[in-house]
């Protein structure tokens, strides 16, 4: 039992006929997503060939590829990994896109990969470590569709219209979400090519989205893969079906996909998420949804605006310096006026009645069976 990088290190040797292609791989590829190939990778505009693993490594700018501190450590040793694997060194990478833009408040990022033999997959980047891509994911509390999720669909239908019958869509994280938002929404035509969209630990969508025939026509093919006490792929959750997978790591630590258990070529599973976990995400989510659009709206614009007072532009940037950073936060919440710390303070207090409620809801389902 290991992570994707052990799975690489065990199989990477087998081709896809001797191994045939899997959830693990489709984990790796999204995964291999966060890297920033900037010109390393054609983009959809360059109409040049795909490039293979080799020549990548040849062309890319290593500081860049890897500026993203989260995984840094363990993203550097799945791509060297990979450059070892038979398994993929005959596999093409094209149609490379990643933007950011602090006045969108938006962070995006796409990638097409091409496995020998097998089928194409699209792979939506997600957050890194950007004070911006954060921004955009709590915007989802509030917003209908955010610049990301109109990015991919975008994405989609321009990649998905040069692409044969039988790709697949994944990504982790806000990729997941963009995966599945942009299957959702995609011309008729590119979303009859799909054969399946993973959506590893990606957080829900405001109930609005999932509504109608757009959905219905993509929902069997959707697979929704969570770690055993997910709390980010159960945001917004509402009745999206998913599969759980065994994780080395506690808590929230748990999002890092390297955590993720693979035995023997496939996902450890496990019947469902933590019962602990499930009634944390039950209050969570009972309280995103007491609030009204505009209430979340403020919530989120202030906790940012504090964070932006910090002027850090990355989440490394915040935590180097996290003493000062945090004394500056507080001072951010002492110079709000009255009334907006009163609200604040009401937020939070509805939030911790609301997870009481459902504690107090729990414990009294566990007494029925003693009372009897």
């Amino acid at each position: 039992m290991g992570n994707v990088i052990a799975y690489l290190r065990e199989f990477g040797d087998k081709s896809f006929s001797e191994h045939a292609f899997g959830e693990a791989d489709v984990l790796m590829l999204a995964q291999l997503s966060y890297l920033k190939f900037d010109g390393a990778i054609p983009t959809i505009g360059e109409k040049k060939p795909s490039v293979t693993l080799s020549q990548i490594a040849q062309t890319m700018n290593p500081d860049k590829v890897f500026e993203d501190k989260w995984y840094e450590k363990e993203n550097r040793e799945l791509w060297e990994t990979l450059l070892g694997c038979r398994r993929y060194e005959n596999m093409t990478c094209n149609y490379y896109r990643s933007r950011t833009e602090q006045e969108r408040e938006t962070q995006f990022g796409a990638v097409t990969f091409f496995p020998q033999g097998c089928s194409p997959v699209v792979a939506f980047r997600g957050t890194d470590g950007s004070i911006v891509g954060w921004k955009e994911d709590f915007n989802m509390a509030f917003k209908t569709v955010v610049p990301a999720q109109e990015m991919s669909c975008v994405y989609l239908n321009q990649v998905g219209c040069r692409l044969p019958e039988g790709f697949l869509v994944c990504g982790h994280s806000k990729g997941g979400n963009l995966a599945v938002f942009s299957s959702v929404w995609a011309d008729a035509h590119v979303q009859s090519k799909i054969s399946g969209v993973y959506s590893f630990d990606g957080p829900g969508f405001l109930p609005e989205i999932l509504a109608g025939e757009a959905y219905e026509a993509v929902r069997g093919r959707i697979h929704r893969i969570l770690p055993h006490s997910s709390l980010v792929g159960m945001l917004l959750q509402s009745q999206e079906a998913y599969e759980v997978v065994k994780s080395s790591g506690f808590g929230l630590a748990q999002h890092d996909c390297y955590t993720w258990q693979i035995e023997e070529g496939a996902f450890v599973k496990m019947p469902d998420i933590q019962q602990a976990q499930q009634h944390r995400n039950e209050a969570l989510n009972r309280w995103i949804f007491s609030l009204t659009q505009k209430e979340r709206e403020r919530f989120v614009n202030t906790l940012f605006s504090m964070i932006g007072e910090t002027k850090a532009e990355t989440l490394a940037d915040f935590a180097e310096d996290w003493k000062n950073n945090l004394k500056i936060c507080l001072r951010y919440l002492k110079s709000l006026d009255p009334q907006t710390r009163s609200y604040l303070r009401q937020i939070l207090k509805a939030m911790m009645e609301t997870y009481r409620s459902v504690m107090q809801d729990v414990l009294r389902q566990e007494r029925k069976p003693q009372e009897k």
